[in-house]
């Protein structure tokens, strides 16, 4: 993608335009997760900057009261991690299969992403893929379904 040239109004002008109009990257997974998945692309880079946040929702956290049932991501820039800490959802005993996201904070069973700030610098091009690791000991009453993986990138 070619950059414009100035003058813009101010000199945060393509910070401001991505966080308003660039949408971030988005790796899914359609359906129950029943084993780990290995390197699934999320997309390739359009314009040079940094990931900002790394997060992950799912739409069912799945259901297994008697064994641990647990849903972790991975993301890769150019094969290499971008976490130090991984974005990760499990299922608390006694509470409904449901809708569950690391993005915000509060709720039981989830752990945020960290990211490694030796590893977040992107340029237009590169590539960013995702592994999610599931964590189970028996087949759960309800399954781990439509796991997403989000990067949002801040702009150079």
């Amino acid at each position: 993608m070619k950059k414009l040239q100035g003058p813009f109004p101010s000199p945060g002008f393509r910070e401001q335009i991505s966080a308003n109009v660039l949408p971030p990257l988005i790796g899914f997974y359609s359906g129950e997760v029943t084993t780990s998945i290995g390197e699934t692309p999320i997309g390739a880079v359009h314009s040079g900057g940094r990931i900002s946040s790394v997060w992950m929702s799912v739409r069912s956290c799945g259901q297994d009261d008697s064994n641990t049932l647990k849903i972790e991501a991975d993301v890769y820039l150019n094969g290499v991690s971008c976490l130090s800490t991984k974005p990760a959802i499990s299922y608390v005993s006694g509470e409904a299969a449901s809708q569950k996201t690391t993005v915000v904070t509060g709720d039981t069973g989830i752990t945020q992403a960290v990211l490694d700030s030796t590893n977040i610098d992107v340029d237009p091009g590169d590539v960013l893929t995702f592994d999610l690791t599931l964590t189970r000991t028996a087949t759960p009453a309800h399954e781990i379904t439509h796991p997403c993986v989000v990067v949002e990138i801040q702009p150079r």
